[in-house]
């Protein structure tokens, strides 16, 4: 039998958890594990990039989302800052690294299990025919009212991969709003953004994610100051207030 899925607290700027990855050309990045799904193998980590670093061409097997928590994430030509979200589709090829002046501080979320395949020419990345999607939780477009009971708060659906389910949304809750109690059916993380999130046990800050199984219950309330977060699914799931 498996073993059931833990709750998992997890701040990015605790010391405690990263490990080094280093490349075949020796250079190296750190990474701090989350999770992995036992549903669909679904990764979520914490990574840095020093300045300087890049990945040399590569794709994966399965499509994978980076969400900029500080600096600035490369992908060939295009630069993201803080708040973005960038999906690589599965098989989309690319170099992706920081910027010769910042470090980068990201999440890492992947739709399941899969692998890497470094390419031996860049051209290669010409074949995939991919383009990658960018979202950004700063964005004044893209939001839509939901309601949990008397609650109201607003949510940006970013990412729904058709083939797991698997989304990735940002939510934001006004100052002081009261959540009522309620459940998802699926596993499922939150990463506070900005502003803070109180639960009737313990208290949510910046820059920390959240890790919940399926039916796992809360009440929440935000911060003085509101709060804004990213949602993760790892397959569709089904609210129900309690």
């Amino acid at each position: 039998m498996a073993e059931p899925i833990k709750t998992i607290y997890s701040p990015y700027f605790d010391p405690n958890g990263w490990i080094q990855i280093r490349e075949a050309d020796d250079s190296f990045f750190d990474d701090k594990p989350i999770v992995t799904d036992p549903v669909n193998g679904m990764i979520v980590n914490y990574s840095h990039y020093t300045k300087g670093f890049t990945k040399s061409y590569h794709k994966h097997s399965m499509s994978h989302a980076v969400y900029v928590i500080d600096g600035v994430h490369r992908s060939e030509n295009n630069e993201f800052g803080p708040g973005s979200l960038v999906l690589d589709p599965v098989g989309y090829a690319c170099a992706h690294g920081a910027t010769e002046d910042n470090d980068c501080k990201f999440i890492w979320i992947t739709n399941k299990a899969g692998d890497i395949q470094y390419l031996d020419k860049p051209v290669e990345k010409q074949l995939t025919n991919r383009k990658i999607e960018h979202y950004s939780a700063y964005s004044a477009e893209g939001w839509e009212k939901l309601s949990i009971g008397d609650a109201v708060v607003e949510i940006q659906r970013c990412i729904k991969d058709a083939e797991t389910g698997a989304s990735v949304s940002f939510v934001r809750i006004p100052a002081g709003m009261h959540i009522p109690t309620f459940e998802l059916s699926c596993n499922s993380g939150i990463f506070i953004i900005r502003g803070s999130l109180c639960s009737d046990l313990f208290r949510l800050e910046e820059n920390t994610f959240l890790w919940m199984p399926a039916g796992y219950r809360r009440t929440w309330n935000a911060g003085n100051q509101g709060c804004l977060l990213m949602l993760v699914e790892n397959t569709e799931g089904k609210l129900t207030l309690i």
